[in-house]
């Protein structure tokens, strides 16, 4: 009985594994060749996204760099701009008020502010630490020219008339030191008659110059 039961369950299992559909072969080499296909589709797709990922990097730090360089060439062309004095500036400082002497003795020619009397003063701020400066309305650059016509000075080509206030920014107290030192240039001018007021100020304003000088002869030398 235990045979005959183990036979007629073989039989049946065998019957339903012969009735269960067969996948045809060439479905499945055509499932195969489309694996293969997909696989290297996803291979391709994966180098490309490599190569553009490599390209964006390449342009991010090129693009961060040329940003670098523009920021260093603004801040340059500030800094330039500052030393050619073609900013108005502001800051701690003295004023330097200049006017002629008030009366002359009897026979003597009055005392008069010169313009060699301006820049003796100016060279004793420059020489103290004045960082800018300007005679009543003209910037004292590299390049400004002073000069005397009759009365009149003459600085940066453009005609002033006393009094003469000379502006500067810098630390106060050592600017106004350099000029109090006894014995010295203001002392001197004193001494002939002119009328010399320093005054301390927490903040004062210098104006911009007018512009560059044009070079019409002049030319950079060439490196060897």
């Amino acid at each position: 009985m235990a045979l005959g039961f183990l036979v007629v369950t073989q039989v049946r299992a065998g019957r339903t594994l012969g009735e269960q559909p067969e996948v045809p072969t060439r479905n499945i080499y055509a499932l195969a060749t489309l694996l293969r296909e997909e696989r290297e589709a996803r291979a391709e797709l994966e180098e490309e996204l490599a190569r553009l990922s490599l390209r964006l990097e390449a342009i991010q730090r090129s693009s961060s760099q040329g940003q670098s360089v523009t920021a260093l060439m603004s801040a340059e062309l500030v800094r330039l701009r500052l030393a050619l004095g073609l900013k108005a500036m502001e800051g701690p400082g003295v004023s330097v008020a200049m006017r002629d002497a008030p009366t002359r003795p009897a026979g003597a020619n009055p005392a008069v502010v010169t313009y060699q009397d301006l820049v003796g003063v100016i060279n004793e701020l420059w020489a103290a630490g004045a960082e800018a400066v300007a005679v009543n309305t003209q910037r004292v650059t590299a390049t400004t020219g002073f000069a005397q016509v009759g009365g009149t000075v003459v600085v940066n080509l453009q005609r002033l008339t006393a009094p003469f206030v000379i502006t500067a920014i810098g630390d106060p107290a050592t600017l106004e030191g350099a000029l109090a030192i006894r014995g010295g240039l203001v002392d001197a001018m004193r001494a002939i008659g002119l009328s010399i007021t320093v005054t301390r100020h927490a903040r004062v304003q210098v104006p911009a110059a007018s512009g560059p000088t044009p070079f019409e002869h002049a030319r950079p030398v060439k490196e060897q």
